[in-house]
């Protein structure tokens, strides 16, 4: 019938209501109310959290920290006592927490814990001049075939090998080009395999140009004509026929006729050519029966005469002969 909330000590002619530790006496001298620790005594004593309850309170630590025997003091945990706090390279302590980090060459992971290889070559902090290989944890340079690595382990300097390979192999020429080398071949040469060379014969194309012959030899060729027709001395391949007949007549004793090529000879009427191309003989008309004289025949050089027989007298074809009438001249000599 005290009415107190909690406890109740008996007086002479009265009573006292009192509270449990952790609690206090309202106004009304009966009801008990929780009494908030962490708002007295500077924070409840706690280094770092205090947590009021009901009728009472506790301390606490944020992460990293341990609560210390006395309840109320923190103290750092150094999680990299312990498994190194689960970095995979290295581990810093800090007031409250660690840090991990990793080693040069390396990135440290979303997680905050592990380490990827830096692709060097990706990001391009190789500053390699041509190409770039990554290892784990750092990377190399590499120059491409043709050219060697400078001392500075970064630049690329183009081999010359036309002077470090015996003529880069090469039969005839060689020339050094950036990063490689070309083998080519003196006119009148193909390239073969990239290197060797091989003489064109230009006969076999298009007869190389000439006219009429063409003849192959290594790394050049050369044109000729046929007889009776000379080399043009301006593009040395076409050919202009010989006028022989311009030469001594080209040796015919009578007519000589140019031909393409050649040329021949002939003779004049009543002359026949000689056996040797060149020479006339006289035609006899009276022995060939090509005369046509009506009587008689008498050869002469290059030509013939016709004569009639006594009684006879020769036409004015000089050919035919007719009948003479002495009678008509001096009665032909009769007295009567």
């Amino acid at each position: 019938i005290s009415g107190c909330s909690q406890l109740c000590t008996n007086t002479i002619g009265s009573y006292t209501c009192t509270c449990h530790n952790g609690y206090q006496l309202t106004n009304d001298n009966h009801t008990c109310t929780d009494i908030d620790e962490c708002t007295l005594n500077n924070n409840g004593g706690c280094e770092q959290t205090c947590h009021n309850t009901d009728g009472s309170y506790y301390c606490s630590c944020a992460n990293g920290y341990s609560l210390n025997t006395n309840d109320h003091n923190c103290t750092d945990i150094n999680e990299c006592l312990h498994h190194n706090g689960n970095c995979s390279h290295s581990c810093t302590n800090i007031p409250g927490s660690y840090v991990c980090s990793c080693s040069i060459g390396y990135n440290l992971d979303i997680d905050g814990q592990n380490c990827s290889d830096i692709n060097e070559c990706d990001t391009n902090n190789s500053k390699c001049e041509q190409d770039c290989i990554n290892t784990i944890g750092s990377y190399q340079c590499q120059c491409r075939e043709g050219y060697e690595t400078n001392n500075n382990g970064i630049n690329c300097t183009d081999i010359n090998e036309c002077i470090a390979k015996n003529n880069g192999g090469c039969q005839q020429i060689c020339t050094n080009t950036n990063g490689s080398f070309t083998c080519s071949c003196t006119s009148g040469f193909n390239l073969i395999s990239n290197k060797f060379c091989t003489d064109i014969n230009e006969c076999a194309v298009y007869n190389g140009g000439c006219e009429q012959n063409c003849h192959n030899s290594v790394g050049s060729y050369n044109c000729s004509c046929n007889n009776g027709f000379n080399l043009n001395t301006d593009d040395h391949h076409n050919c202009t026929d010989i006028n022989e007949c311009m030469t001594n007549n080209g040796g015919c004793e009578q007519s000589c006729h140019n031909t393409i090529g050649s040329y021949y000879c002939s003779c004049n009427n009543n002359y026949t050519l000689n056996s040797d191309h060149h020479h006339c003989d006289d035609a006899d008309e009276c022995s060939l029966g090509i005369s046509g004289c009506d009587q008689n025949c008498v050869n002469t050089n290059g030509s013939y005469l016709c004569y009639c027989t006594f009684g006879f007298h020769l036409m004015s074809d000089q050919k035919a002969c007719s009948d003479t009438n002495e009678c008509l001249t001096l009665n032909g000599g009769c007295s009567q």
